[in-house]
């Protein structure tokens, strides 16, 4: 099966650091990739890299067949591809639908005139925008609180408004940075259950976590980062018994 996404030799530099060093990177259609590593082993700079927040300065990125190598963010959006964030980043002051709506811009018309004029056409586009909010607060579990300021919802229901508001640009990849981070076993689960479930949606699915039980409870590959460089990258079995990763990262968790 060909790939999704892929990275050819990728990198990016601060000053002397090198945060990320020739990642070969590669996901499938519908499948779930997890990047682990120790704390500065570059796996937030590689999703900043993805997403086009930073522009690496070696090597590619191809999705779908397309080169997007540091294409700014917003277009990186267009083409597909979603993301959340390690420091959740809601608008606070708004309710939950509102946060979904907003995130549906990726493929709503920026023409000015039909809002202005209150066309019937904008009227049934604006409908059909609040219904898939909706629908997409009720696929989380937030359905009872679409009308909750943001800021006011619990830290694990934030996590899942942030998955609803990156579903609504209808990705075929999303990009998960610690989704189940700050969650009690119980909250692990249902993000682990989640996580399945946006499977079940046709999507792709790239994810930092540092829970090692999510990782290989939903993992079909694994790779793994030390100091910006892959030391390994395979299935979740293959990675919790590679000596490399047991003597950089896992420890005794590998036999957990």
């Amino acid at each position: 099966m060909s790939s999704l996404l892929e990275t050819e030799d990728l990198g990016k530099s601060f000053g002397g650091l090198k945060a990320v060093q020739s990642v070969n990177l590669s996901v499938r259609p519908n499948e779930i990739v997890s990047i682990i590593g120790p704390n500065g082993a570059g796996k937030t700079t590689l999703f900043n890299c993805l997403s086009g927040i930073y522009k690496p300065e070696q090597g590619k990125i191809v999705f779908q067949r397309q080169n997007i190598t540091g294409q700014s963010s917003f277009r990186v959006c267009r083409r597909g591809i979603a993301r959340t964030f390690q420091n959740i980043r809601l608008f606070a002051e708004m309710t939950a639908v509102d946060n979904v709506l907003v995130g549906q811009f990726r493929h709503r018309s920026m023409n000015p005139f039909p809002m202005l004029l209150r066309t019937s056409g904008y009227q049934e586009t604006e409908n059909a925008g609040k219904q898939e909010a909706h629908e997409l607060l009720e696929f989380v579990g937030l359905s009872k609180h679409a009308n909750i300021w943001a800021r006011n919802l619990p830290y694990g229901l934030q996590r899942r408004l942030e998955i609803a508001r990156a579903l609504a640009t209808r990705p075929r990849l999303l990009l998960l940075d610690e989704p189940a981070a700050g969650m009690n076993p119980r909250e692990a689960d249902d993000m682990v259950d989640l996580i399945g479930r946006l499977r079940g949606r046709g999507l792709a699915i790239l994810l930092i976590e540092h829970h090692m039980k999510v990782v290989m409870r939903i993992s079909d590959r694994v790779m793994v980062l030390d100091h910006g460089e892959t030391i390994a990258f395979g299935t979740p079995n293959e990675v919790r018994n590679d000596p490399k990763v047991i003597n950089a990262y896992l420890g005794k968790e590998s036999n957990n």
